[in-house]
């Protein structure tokens, strides 16, 4: 193939999945009780400055203007589509919205939040410590990826995962200078249940036809969740890591 039709071919992959991605995000809006549970695991750091990390389609951001007690809120996302999509949405506070790369991010944040984004990136390593770079003495970075290996599926490939994590992956590297561990656990037992039985043991699943699935889970299993089962699960769908500049 040459290479102008080499490079359009991998323009047009690159659309494609960020397309799907969308689609995906657009779906996962609706699931208000999910995402409200999630919220609330991370509302205490809301504080000063907050950078929002991979806002897709702004589910969080709206949560975080709704709810959350701070000074400003910095979205960004790599899709110029979420963004602009982002913006046609009505919030409380002036929020600064952009696309463009967390590496060219500059500014120093109280809470930064960054959820399900580390796992697309193939230099995880360099992303994490840009993201405790950012960081103000004192402030808090929540960082949400997906967990376990022996989940991993087609539906990851298709979303561009590199990897899910494990608590030992994210604590065999020595952390940043300055950089405190200060909470780790997994979360949505019955969510791992769920993802191995649909896409591992069933290999089915569609990362654009996942619509009824969320919807049945939002309205059943998370009320459920909350209410009987314990928060820190010793496996969960994703893995939860919270961190503190302590200078």
């Amino acid at each position: 193939m040459p290479v102008t039709l080499q490079f359009l071919s991998s323009k047009s992959k690159r659309r494609n999945k960020m397309s799907e991605l969308f689609t995906s995000a657009e779906q996962m809006q609706k699931a208000t009780n999910y995402n409200q549970w999630t919220f609330e695991l991370f509302c205490e750091y809301i504080r000063g400055d907050v950078l929002e990390v991979g806002c897709g389609v702004g589910s969080f951001t709206k949560l975080i203007d709704d709810q959350g007690n701070f000074d400003s809120l910095y979205s960004i996302d790599i899709s110029q589509p979420a963004i602009d999509f982002i913006k046609t949405k009505k919030f409380k506070n002036k929020i600064k919205m952009e696309c463009i790369d967390l590496i060219n991010a500059e500014g120093c944040y109280d809470f930064i939040l960054c959820m399900n984004v580390m796992e697309h990136v193939e230099d995880d390593k360099n992303f994490f410590r840009k993201l405790t770079g950012l960081l103000k003495k004192n402030g808090v970075l929540f960082l949400l990826v997906p967990s376990h290996m022996f989940l991993y599926s087609n539906f990851d490939k298709a979303a561009g995962h590199f990897k899910r994590y494990a608590k030992k992956d994210m604590n065999s590297a020595d952390l940043p200078s300055g950089i405190k561990l200060i909470d780790q656990y997994y979360f949505n037992m019955i969510g791992a249940l769920g993802y191995w039985a649909v896409y591992k043991a069933l290999k089915s699943g569609n990362i654009n036809d996942t619509e009824g699935e969320i919807g049945l889970f939002d309205k059943y299993i998370v009320p459920f969740s909350k209410k009987i089962l314990p928060l820190k699960a010793p496996f969960g769908i994703s893995l939860i890591s919270i961190y503190k500049k302590i200078n």
